[in-house]
């Protein structure tokens, strides 16, 4: 283990690559293309994991980021973001390099596309499955086509097919009800690509979110998959139903700095800074912050029962523990917390550590 002084996250390679795996394995069993979203990682290094498991395509968020991870050999990203159109620049001499997909939501962003745009990019039609962020209404066919007919015979923009992230999926109560939300998303893109398919015979159909890809068993019409989370998981996905507690890759590791024992309350250096505010309600109700674990050789323990986060300022944290635990524990101790977040926390983080001591590079800030 590491030499810990302050708020470090750790990762677990096996776990991290068990993942990866498992989510290969399911795409190659239902005949998708995996094209993973690097925005949980955003490392370079967990990137090659990913090519090592037979992955050729990645997902990201911006041009800053597909700019990142072509610099480190990946040549075919799509960008699943509503475009800036303020970015065309780097656009231009990023598409000169690598093969790139856009999304193109909208007749204004077109227009602009078509007058600056110098080399060929593929673009997706996102389309808004029932989460209501995003895109165009999946039943709103005349959008749709409004949007197709605006980009005409463009040289530069190639249509590529429809994009959709069900984050609504978030909201479920139980694994079934995910289940369910899927099954209306496929759906819905299955009647999209069946009435978009005579005039646009190649067109794709991508979804890519953690709770549907790792639940789900159905993806009819679906051509490829964009999951992100996956690769670290996190208390969000297990309280989901998407995964066990042991398929959690990371911890953030935090010193302990004050104890209180008459409040059963202990004080870690991680605040909202280290972990994101993102936070849970446990069966009673209370929210929090993060389970509690044990650091050891291995990694760390399963929760803590009954330890929590269950307060958090910028920098500090305050952890609800067992009369036993608070009794062996003292300053200068480390505790680890298993994240409600881990796409947060990583970003928030912006470094990862292995449990063998290897310093992860991250997308500098």
């Amino acid at each position: 283990m590491l030499d810990i002084i302050r708020p470090t996250l750790l990762l677990s390679q096996s776990i991290c690559k068990d993942n990866i795996r498992k989510m290969v394995r399911k795409a190659e069993r239902h005949g998708l293309q995996l094209i993973p979203h690097f925005k949980t990682h955003q490392s370079a290094r967990v990137g090659d994991w990913f090519k090592e498991a037979g992955v050729t395509a990645v997902t990201v968020t911006s041009v800053k980021m597909a700019e990142y991870f072509a610099e480190h050999g990946w040549n075919d990203i799509t960008i699943a973001f509503p475009f800036n159109i303020l970015e065309i620049d780097g656009l231009n001499t990023l598409a000169s390099r690598v093969n790139l997909r856009i999304f193109v939501n909208s007749i204004e962003t077109t227009v602009i596309l078509k007058q600056k745009l110098k080399t060929p990019v593929r673009f997706y039609i996102e389309i808004d499955v029932g989460d209501g962020r995003s895109g165009v209404e999946a039943t709103n066919f005349g959008q749709i086509k409004r949007i197709l007919e605006s980009v005409g015979n463009n040289p530069h923009l190639n249509f590529d097919g429809f994009y959709s992230h069900p984050g609504h999926t978030y909201n479920a109560k139980s694994p079934g009800e995910v289940e369910e939300i899927s099954e209306k998303v496929v759906e819905k893109l299955r009647i999209l690509k069946q009435h978009f398919k005579e005039e646009f015979s190649d067109l794709k159909i991508g979804m890519g979110d953690t709770p549907s890809c790792s639940l789900s068993e159905n993806f009819d019409g679906v051509d490829n998959i964009h999951p992100g989370n996956f690769v670290f998981y996190d208390l969000v996905q297990h309280s989901l139903g998407a995964n066990r507690l042991e398929e959690i890759a990371i911890c953030l590791a935090v010193p302990i700095v004050a104890v209180h024992p008459e409040r059963s309350e202990a004080i870690i250096h991680s605040g909202w800074v280290h972990q994101g505010k993102d936070s849970l309600r446990d069966s009673e109700g209370n929210i929090h912050y993060g389970f509690v674990v044990q650091l050891n050789q291995n990694g760390w323990s399963e929760p803590i029962p009954g330890a929590k986060v269950i307060k958090l300022s910028q920098e500090h944290g305050v952890l609800s523990l067992p009369g036993e635990v608070i009794q062996s524990i003292k300053v200068g101790d480390i505790l680890g917390i298993m994240p409600v977040h881990a796409c947060a926390t990583a970003v928030m983080m912006g470094e990862i550590w292995t449990l063998e001591g290897e310093r992860l590079e991250m997308m500098p800030g």
